[in-house]
């Protein structure tokens, strides 16, 4: 078999991790499974478990069969789309992006809000975008002539068999191109206004982040960290006040997809990446303080220094010098259990990446320093993650190689495997977030 492009196989033992630094994809490999990845055929016992390995590794993404593929007779999937649009007589002569989606899809919801959230600057689009799902067709930007609306809207229909959201973008002079996912259709739209998509924050929705993105806000700032644009959403004037003064952010700056949002809805003063709760402040001065590190966080992520790990999880630190990582899913509950960890000797690191290097002398993992000086900051003495809610107790290699997948991509090889050596001898402990806060809580008794 062959490994995908991009894909790497990081040992942890003898077991190891099969993983795509360029996307988040990632699957454990068994001792019996690395040794088929190193070239030693599969015993006649092994032939299934074998079999079932390269579907589930091949439908990842991480291994492909080594045969050239046969050329399709005919179009299909994208090639089908971009032919019908191509066949498309009544366009006008500016950009028009036909957008599929639907209310069943989250992408296509946290798409909606910030839609919503762009209103101004989609309003001043030299360019028509045009929503299609199964309810009918919104049209965004320029206005488009009634012969237009029956190609356009079947491009659409079309468009949302490959799923939603999809776009095909038609461009006067240029062929069709077929956009797909929130992240595409996402950099189309921040093209379409001027701005330079690779230079924009985009992250993937969840759940969540659609629940917090569902209410209005009041406008959308700009703010640049480490030459990136960053949409921050706000939603009240004094919101809208602290966004300003921390980050002299612009307003209207092209299209941007909201990132971070700010509010105060009762008492306290709230922060939200997507939908992750990131600091429940009772000033505004501590909300500050908050996003000052936030934003801090994605300038010191976009110029990573060499040897610096970035992972997509969250750090908490204790005063003593240590570190214990833990799921970012895991932030919202345990912000709200902030006092609790802080009486215990416990700060939550607000950072939207985790950056850790490598000791030279131990090959110990660490946070950077506080002193930019290169030297080492506190150790990462545990990892805290997630038990699974159903079947038997996951074994060590199989929850070192998950921890592994939180690192950031794209990823070098490099980073991987120093991360996966890193991490053997760390002690790691799996159950819920509620087990979580009470570890630490015990941990600082114990050091009493």
């Amino acid at each position: 078999m062959m490994l995908s492009p991009g894909v790497v196989v990081a040992e942890l033992g003898s077991s190891a991790v099969l993983l795509n630094t360029g996307s988040p994809a990632a699957a454990y490999v068994s001792p019996t499974a690395l040794g088929w990845l190193q070239g030693q055929p599969p015993a006649p016992e092994h032939h299934d478990q074998h079999a079932h390995c390269l579907t589930q590794w091949r439908s990842a993404g991480l291994v492909s069969s080594g045969h050239a593929s046969t050329a399709p007779t005919g179009p299909s999937g994208s090639g089908a789309l971009e032919a019908q649009a191509a066949g498309l007589t009544t366009l006008p002569g500016h950009p028009v992006l036909v957008v599929a989606m639907s209310d069943a899809c989250g992408f296509c919801g946290q798409l909606t809000a910030d839609l919503a959230a762009n209103a101004s600057c989609l309003a001043r689009l030299n360019a028509s975008v045009l929503l299609v799902d199964p309810t009918g067709t919104r049209l965004l930007g320029r206005s488009l002539y009634t012969p237009a609306y029956p190609g356009l809207t079947r491009l659409g229909q079309d468009a949302a068999r490959q799923g939603t959201p999809t776009a095909v973008l038609l461009s006067p002079g240029r062929p069709p191109e077929v956009r797909t996912g929130f992240a595409e259709v996402s950099h189309a739209l921040i093209a379409l206004s001027g701005a330079d998509p690779h230079a924009t924050v985009v992250e993937a929705p969840t759940s969540c982040s659609v629940n917090v993105a569902a209410a209005p806000v009041d406008a959308v700032l700009t703010a640049r960290v480490g030459g990136t644009r960053l949409g921050i959403a706000v939603r009240g004037p004094e919101a809208r006040r602290i966004a300003e003064e921390a980050t002299g952010a612009v307003p209207e700056d092209g299209y941007t997809p909201v990132t971070l949002t700010l509010e105060r809805p009762e008492t306290l003063h709230l922060l939200f990446r997507g939908g992750e709760l990131l600091a429940r402040a009772r000033t505004p001065e501590a909300l500050r303080q908050v996003l000052d590190s936030v934003l801090a966080g994605y300038a010191r992520y976009a110029t990573a220094e060499r040897g610096e790990i970035p992972l997509l999880c969250g750090a908490a630190v204790r005063e003593g010098g240590d570190a214990v990582l833990f799921p970012r899913g895991w932030m919202s509950d345990l912000v709200k259990h902030a006092r609790q960890l802080d009486r215990a000797g416990w700060r939550l690191r607000p950072e939207p990446y985790t950056l850790l290097r490598t000791a030279p002398d131990t090959a110990t993992l660490h946070l950077p320093g506080p002193d930019g000086t290169g030297r080492p900051g506190p150790a990462v003495t545990a990892v805290l993650t997630q038990a699974p809610e159903t079947g038997p107790a996951p074994t060590r290699p199989r929850l070192l190689a998950s921890i592994v997948n939180w690192i950031a991509r794209p990823a070098t090889t490099d980073a991987v495997h120093t991360l996966a050596a890193a991490l053997r001898p760390v002690p790691v402990l799996a159950g819920t977030w509620q087990e979580a806060v009470t570890h630490l809580k015990r941990s600082d008794q114990a050091d009493a």
